[in-house]
Formats: structure tokens, C-alpha cells, sequence
């Protein structure tokens, strides 16, 4: 197969199972079955349809069901083999382990109900338990390979809003604006489409949102919205004309070799009015604060309890984070292969911040009817502080 892109390292599969292997240890745990394809992709090199067994004692075996050859290729595992239905693997494991485990570790969070009961029928008389925890335990903290890769996204992303102001012009729709960023960001290796763990959650690049769409409310977990293209997609971009005067809310994720950065700046066609500079002012003097903050061992809450003091303090606590009564539960979230990854920076996360560990800080000012601003960044977490890998730059831009 000829090599159009690099693959993921051997050493870095070998440092995650070993990781995971060391939480299914304190567990007790036999084996962890690896059923989600980024959960595939992270310890195995490949997201073809397979499953990867991981014993706590031996060699892991990935048995794929489409496409073998693919997977053989992608993947630095030693043991790839060809599955045809997932009742075989009972027959696999007794053929290559000589027993099958009491106890099975399965991503609960994410399998359907008819493929969990599908393996309690195959897995006869095995306590299938959750391993979701422990997997998203190990992917919580990034390698410098994955720091690399997100670093690479946040370049990506300065072309993207160094792109606006080139193409920007009154009456253009936002679709239409969201649609050259896209194009700017794959033309450099962004994938386009982004991941979410949580069900019924969809993540996508072109959230660009002028004027009152930055203050309408969906059905995501996000301060704002905006108005969709249709019921069947009522978020992000819409067919709106953006106008003069009014707030651009482009909050773009980019995505290289399947590692996500997020990142929000504010445009405006002519002079911006003072309500919402002033507004964009606070959330970037929040950002900067709970940043001076961040640090290895400061506790994820006392971050968001941050945040928010210093929105009361400067007279917004009516418009941050969401209008009143639709407030966000978090201001900051943790990403990498999936845009909801530990940490999140909320209320009830009271647990603390790990050197490797690696999230988007997001304090926004929503006004309902009228426009939304702020800023958004996604940080590495070291051993002095934080580092930013987003580095558009933030001011706001009138053009």
C-alpha cells in the first residue's frame, strides 16, 4: 500500500497499552475489548472495522472485519488478523489464549444497547464491565507525538483567520464565508469533520455566527448556536447574510491527523459597537486571569469558580457563558482525538490539572437577539504553567 501519510509510532502504541494495562491491573480486570473506532485508532494505529483484545498478561490481537489489508498496513501491531463475525472471537481466544476472561472490560459510554446485549449473548457467562473510564483515564494525558499533531492543527488555524479578512464582505452568507475557511484548513491537512464522545452530539469546523445568530440557542451544550441551515442541522452557519457593525463569532476547530484544536476570534465589517468591545475586553481579561491560574496540581473547579468570580465582578454574569436560565455548564473542556476529552473546567470537576493534560478555555458573552463575542484557546498543560498551541491572533479585527 502506498504511504501517503505517517503512521502512529510503535513506541506510542506500546506506552498506551502499557498505560492501560497498569488501570486494568488495579481493577483486576482479565481483558479490555476495544470496540470505538478513535478508542481503536488510539492503541492501535488503524480505525478499521475491528476489535482489539487486550489482555493484562500477553499479546493484543487486533481482529479486523473490513478491510485486513488496510489495517495491516496502518497498524504497528504484531498480531492482525481477519474476523468475519463477532462470533468468532470466543473460538480466536480459546485458539490463542486457551481460555476466555471471567471478566471483559467494554466501552459502556459509547456501545449501542443492541451490540451490548449482542456480546452477552456471545460472551456467555462473562461479566462484561465499563472500560471507558480507565481508557479515557490514559488519553486524558498527550504525548509530545500528540502535542505535535495539535500543534500542527493551531497552525492550521492562523491561516484560517488570517484568511477573513481577505474574503469578508458585506451580504455574503455565513455558509459562504464558513465554506472558504473550510477549504483554506483542508488544503493543509485538516480533516474536516471533528469527534464528540457523547451520544447524539455532532462537531463540526464552520461555526460562524454574525449578528443575532451568535445569540440563538440549540441543542448543544454551548453558550450559543446559531441558526443552522435547517432543522435538520439547527447549528452553526446558517444562510444568513452578515452585515455591517455587527459581531463575527468564528469559532473553528481544526483537526490534523485526527487531533483537534479549538479556537474562537472576532471580526467585524466596520467599527464594532462599544457593548460588545467591551464585552470581548472581559472575556479576554477572564481568559487571561484563570490562565495566570492554570497550573500542574490547581484543581479544575477552582478554575470555573475563577472564571466566573471575575464575570460578577466586571458586571456580566447576565451574558457569560449563555443568556439566563440557558447558562453552559463548563468554560473550558479537554481535547484531542474527540472535542469532550478530560478535563473539563466546571463545576463539580474537582480534581486537578496533570502536566501533558490539554484543553480549550472558552469565556463568551452571549446576548440574546443581538450577537455574541469572546475568545477561545486551547492550552497545553507543563511542568511551569501553560502553554498556548492556538496562536491566531486575538484582538478584534475591523475590517
Amino acid at each position: 500500500m502506498k504511504k501517503y501519510y505517517d503512521y502512529l509510532p510503535k513506541e506510542e502504541i506500546k506506552r498506551r497499552l502499557n498505560k492501560l494495562r497498569q488501570r486494568m491491573k488495579k481493577k483486576g480486570w482479565e481483558a479490555v475489548l476495544v470496540v470505538q473506532n478513535v478508542d481503536l485508532l488510539y492503541f492501535s494505529g488503524t480505525m478499521q472495522k475491528a476489535l482489539l483484545f487486550v489482555p493484562v498478561e500477553g499479546e493484543e490481537i487486533l481482529m479486523v472485519k473490513r478491510d485486513i489489508e488496510r489495517a495491516k498496513g496502518e497498524s504497528a501491531l504484531k498480531e492482525v488478523i481477519p474476523l468475519n463475525s463477532w462470533r468468532e472471537v470466543p473460538t480466536v481466544l480459546n485458539d490463542l489464549y486457551g481460555s476466555i476472561p471471567k471478566r471483559i472490560g467494554i466501552e459502556l459510554d459509547v456501545l449501542p444497547a443492541r451490540e451490548y446485549l449482542r456480546l452477552q449473548g456471545i460472551f456467555s457467562g462473562v461479566e462484561i464491565v465499563d472500560s471507558s473510564p480507565l481508557i479515557m483515564d490514559v488519553r486524558k494525558i498527550k504525548s509530545p507525538y500528540e502535542i505535535d499533531l495539535m500543534k500542527r492543527a493551531g497552525e492550521i488555524g492562523q491561516l484560517v483567520y488570517a484568511e477573513v479578512p481577505k474574503v469578508l464582505k458585506e451580504g455574503m452568507r455565513e455558509i459562504e464565508l464558513a465554506g472558504i475557511l473550510e477549504e483554506v484548513a483542508m488544503r493543509h491537512g485538516h480533516q474536516s469533520y471533528l469527534r464528540m464522545r457523547a451520544f447524539n452530539f455532532e462537531a463540526f469546523s464552520w461555526h460562524v455566527l454574525s449578528g443575532c445568530a451568535g445569540g440563538m440557542l440549540s441543542y448543544i451544550d454551548a453558550p450559543m448556536g446559531g441558526i443552522g441551515l435547517s432543522p435538520a442541522f439547527p447549528v452553526g452557519a446558517s444562510l444568513k447574510p452578515i452585515r455591517a457593525h455587527e459581531p463575527i463569532l468564528i469559532d473553528f476547530g481544526v483537526c490534523y491527523c485526527g487531533y483537534q484544536v479549538d479556537e474562537t476570534r472576532i471580526f467585524c465589517l466596520g467599527k464594532l459597537p462599544k457593548r460588545f468591545k467591551d464585552a470581548l475586553l472581559a472575556t479576554r481579561r477572564i481568559e487571561a486571569e484563570v490562565v495566570s491560574l492554570a497550573a500542574a496540581g490547581i484543581s479544575c473547579q477552582k478554575l470555573f469558580q475563577k472564571g466566573w468570580e471575575l464575570a460578577r465582578k466586571l458586571g456580566y454574569e447576565k451574558y457569560f457563558m449563555g443568556p439566563p436560565n440557558h447558562k453552559t455548564r463548563f468554560i473550558g473542556h479537554g481535547i484531542g482525538l474527540e472535542i469532550d476529552e478530560y478535563p473539563f473546567i466546571a463545576q463539580g470537576h474537582d480534581y486537578p490539572l496533570e502536566v501533558g493534560m490539554t484543553f480549550a478555555l472558552e469565556p463568551k458573552m452571549v446576548f440574546p437577539a443581538e450577537g455574541a463575542v469572546g475568545v477561545e484557546n486551547t492550552f497545553m498543560v507543563g511542568e511551569k504553567g501553560v502553554e498556548k498551541l492556538t496562536l491566531a491572533p486575538e484582538e478584534l479585527i475591523e475590517i
